[in-house]
């Protein structure tokens, strides 16, 4: 490896976080790095990379980022194998085109995305990315959330992105797929600090491979709590069992949203009114995004050209862990108060 070029040494950032309690030290830091390195022409090297997770080091999830990303910038990787608690990335520049990334098992296809959506905003021309894995799984926003609350955020800095979700995909088997087409964008501020009025309440059931009335009853649950929703239900071809209930609320300026997964042992009425449950829950606080959008906004508040703001109901570890790593590659730091976060971004 070499840094020669454009490159100004190389950035060491340690895994395990700040060390301060609060913060996420898990892939996160990762697919943020991933995304800021070749867009800032930084190169970094990762350290104690999930050290204190059960098990710990890189997963096949995050091996499918780091080497979508070296694919495409054309970086030179060392480090990029299971359970390496090490990696270091430099990377070239980021080339536009038709991509397809699998990430082996029923991995999030939304969190890989969260490390190249970033990226092919920056590119020197259009991408189409296809993303192959799971679609509605654990510990990740659905392929629903992404859809109808996440790139309705993302296009208000001018992102030019559509979406489409080809197959559905469950723990454990995966098998899901979304596409993804990204043009290269200017991306500008964003304030996002109140919500203006209501617009309408709406989701989808989704169900693959389980018998019964398992619909009906998520959209019983989720009335109880939310009356005014407009649901829809939807069974759907897939390679494992799964059911999943994904909520949205749209306002003036803003969507806020909540989701629920199904398991063995759970009624099909509690999904429903525990993602209803969560919506209602933000949607009687003040803020203009849902606890789970406010890290994924603010690379891009970052990135954009201006001072953006949002207001978040509580600053969550992942929040936390972006406000402390962003700096590390822009040199310019959040201003956090009153659960409000704004930076001026780079441009």
């Amino acid at each position: 490896m070499n840094l020669d070029g454009d490159y100004l040494g190389i950035i060491e950032i340690n895994g395990a976080g700040p060390g301060l309690e609060g913060y996420e030290a898990g892939g996160q830091i990762l697919r943020l790095a991933l995304a800021l390195s070749p867009i800032l022409k930084k190169p970094f090297r990762l350290y104690n990379i999930r050290s204190g997770r059960p098990k710990p080091g890189l997963q096949p999830q995050h091996l499918a980022g780091v080497k979508a990303v070296a694919d495409i910038t054309g970086a030179e990787v060392e480090g990029a194998y299971a359970g390496s608690q090490e990696v270091t990335v430099i990377p070239s520049n980021i080339t536009g085109g038709a991509y397809a990334f699998d990430t082996g098992t029923a991995g999030s296809v939304t969190l890989l995305a969260q490390s190249l959506l970033p990226l092919l905003l920056f590119a020197n021309k259009e991408s189409r990315l296809r993303l192959i894995g799971g679609t509605h799984v654990s510990w990740s926003p659905t392929a629903d959330y992404y859809q109808n609350v996440f790139l309705p955020l993302v296009r208000k800095f001018g992102a030019d992105v559509e979406f489409s979700l080809n197959r559905y995909g469950w723990y454990p088997k995966g098998g899901g797929e979304i596409e993804l087409r990204i043009k290269p964008s200017k991306l500008n501020a964003v304030e996002l600090l109140s919500r203006g009025n209501l617009k309408s309440i709406e989701g989808c059931n989704i169900l693959s491979n389980i018998k019964g009335d398992v619909l009906e009853r998520e959209e019983e649950g989720v009335l109880e709590a939310l009356p005014n929703a407009q649901i829809s239900k939807k069974s759907v071809p897939a390679r494992s069992a799964g059911t999943a209930v994904t909520l949205w609320a749209a306002y003036e300026n803003t969507i806020l949203g909540a989701e629920a997964l199904g398991k063995i042992g759970k009624r099909a009425e509690d999904v429903g009114r525990e993602a209803a449950n969560r919506l209602s829950e933000e949607m009687h606080l003040n803020s203009a995004v849902d606890e789970h959008m406010s890290d994924q906004l603010l690379v891009l508040m970052a990135l954009a050209k201006g001072k953006s703001s949002i207001s978040v109901p509580t600053l969550t570890s992942h929040a936390k862990t972006c406000a402390w790593l962003i700096p590390i590659f822009t040199n310019i730091p959040f201003d956090i108060t009153d659960n409000v976060i704004s930076v001026k971004g780079i441009g």
